[in-house]
């Protein structure tokens, strides 16, 4: 999924994991003015940069590496894309399968998985929000595997 970041000085984008995009949205609680100012409230959320991922180089193994792009664009990649506009206070999301919130919580991730932390956010009205429907389904509880997101259709029937 391609992100890309911008304020009044700055225009950043690159390939981020799809779960990363409702992490920066929930770093916008902390209503950042610059991509470092966000970079910096998502660490609540994950470890590491969101344009991490990681590679496997023969003999070295795992390598992280920041997939920045050369030069900013706002192509869709695999999964969508969303922009994070910091000046103008608007996002815009167009992403496959992955949904958004004004308030919540979400799973910290240690940089290997996820963890069974919960951190909350709520992000200001004043943000807007354009593209996907903000997601109002229920949010998903933690088991011991891990996130449950049918653990609904275990539920008896009321």
């Amino acid at each position: 999924m391609r992100v890309c970041l911008r304020d009044k000085l700055r225009r950043v984008s690159g390939l981020a994991r799809p779960w990363r995009v409702p992490a920066l949205v929930g770093a916008l609680d902390a209503d950042p003015e610059t991509i470092p100012d966000l970079l910096v409230a998502a660490q609540r959320f994950f470890f590491g940069h969101p344009f991490a991922t990681t590679s496997y180089d023969g003999f070295f193994g795992a390598v992280k590496r920041a997939r920045v792009d050369r030069r900013y664009m706002e192509t869709p990649a695999s999964h969508g894309l969303a922009v994070f506009d910091l000046e103008a206070r608007r996002i815009r999301v167009e992403t496959r399968g992955i949904g958004w919130r004004r308030a919540g919580w979400l799973y910290y991730h240690d940089g290997e998985a996820f963890t069974n932390r919960r951190v909350p956010f709520r992000i200001s009205e004043s943000w807007q929000v354009e593209g996907a429907a903000e997601d109002r389904t229920p949010l998903v509880e933690w088991n011991e595997g891990g996130p449950e997101p049918f653990g609904f259709l275990l539920l008896p029937d009321a």
